[in-house]
């Protein structure tokens, strides 16, 4: 009668023991009693940023994805089996097929448009994690916010960037000197000081500043073909008939700049890559000067997730796309 007394004991023990395991999640196993964290900025906005909606710094688990840091922060509701952002906190897609406002929320990191959705992108320390409802009816992708600068070049996407490329037009090693300088002692990544060619393009891998007045950067392939292009890569500033054209959001023409201006753009025809670059330049010396230390000032304000910034005399500034006079 002991043995079998004994025996009910032990057996209610075991079963008190894996329901509390069960319930606890085995919190106390030592393969569950660890796991480290990251601190992630989640800003979420719209129209690039014209109307920030959320804007906050966090911590999440490591190996939590984007999309785990926004649903920490706002009400997100999704579609597609969850990879698709359909909604947050009630801003909903508005594209249904018919001839309605195409407008969606776009996913960025560290002002990189993301190659993935946000459940399948890994959160890294350090991330700026964006995302911004805008229309795409002007262009489908907007690949680089040169605004964010400098977080693209010092937590890149997926982590560090393999290289940073200065690349400078003839005559402007000094001006890609001061960009070369700011960077190193922002990033780990290693830092190149190159002079621009008509084909050269960055490494796999690498970001790249390139600095030059328009009239000496023209020359070069990726330059070219990008401005030219400037619907597909959702660009909102090109030149065109010694004029600088400024373009609304709907892509339609908002004012020409005949006189001198800088301007700093992103360029980047394909998606978390590594090979986008933003473009340093002006109508003229005057304007790329400002637009130099625009960048260089980058420590004295808040980064902004636009696409681009014009620098116009007298200090002031445009962020791209500008509305309508």
């Amino acid at each position: 009668m002991a043995n079998r007394w004994t025996w009910r004991l032990g057996a209610m023990v075991f079963v008190s023991l894996a329901a509390f395991f069960l319930v606890r999640g085995c919190a106390f196993m030592p393969w569950n009693s660890g796991g480290g964290s990251v601190s992630v900025r989640v800003t979420v906005c719209r129209d690039f940023g014209k109307e920030v909606l959320k804007d906050e710094a966090i911590e999440v688990r490591e190996a939590s994805s984007a999309m785990e840091a926004l649903q920490a922060v706002a009400e997100v509701e999704t579609a597609y089996g969850g990879g698709f952002i359909q909604a947050v906190d009630g801003v909903a897609s508005q594209y249904d097929g018919g001839a309605g406002r195409k407008a969606d929320w776009f996913f960025y990191v560290n002002g990189q448009m993301a190659d993935v959705g946000a459940r399948a992108y890994e959160a890294r320390e350090g991330d700026w994690l964006l995302f911004d409802f805008h229309s795409w009816e002007y262009s489908m992708f907007t690949p680089v916010l040169a605004g964010c600068f400098p977080e693209p070049f010092v937590h890149g996407y997926g982590g560090s960037p393999e290289g940073i490329a200065v690349a400078y037009a003839t005559g402007r090693r000094v001006e890609g000197e001061e960009l070369a300088e700011f960077l190193a002692s922002r990033s780990a990544s290693s830092c190149r000081l190159v002079q621009l060619g008509g084909e050269w393009r960055p490494d796999d891998g690498e970001y790249a500043l390139l600095v030059g007045t328009w009239q000496e950067l023209a020359g070069n392939e990726m330059v070219a073909e990008g401005f030219l292009n400037h619907a597909r890569l959702g660009l909102f500033a090109f030149f065109e008939g010694g004029e600088l054209r400024l373009l609304d959001a709907a892509g339609s023409l908002a004012r020409s700049v005949d006189g001198s201006a800088g301007l700093v753009q992103g360029l980047g025809a394909r998606l978390g890559d590594g090979e986008s670059a933003l473009v340093v330049t002006g109508t003229d010396e005057a304007g790329l000067r400002r637009a130099l230390d625009y960048l260089l000032g980058a420590d004295s304000r808040a980064p902004r997730p636009v696409p681009g910034v014009v620098l116009l005399p007298g200090g002031k500034s445009l962020a791209l796309p500008v509305g309508r006079d």
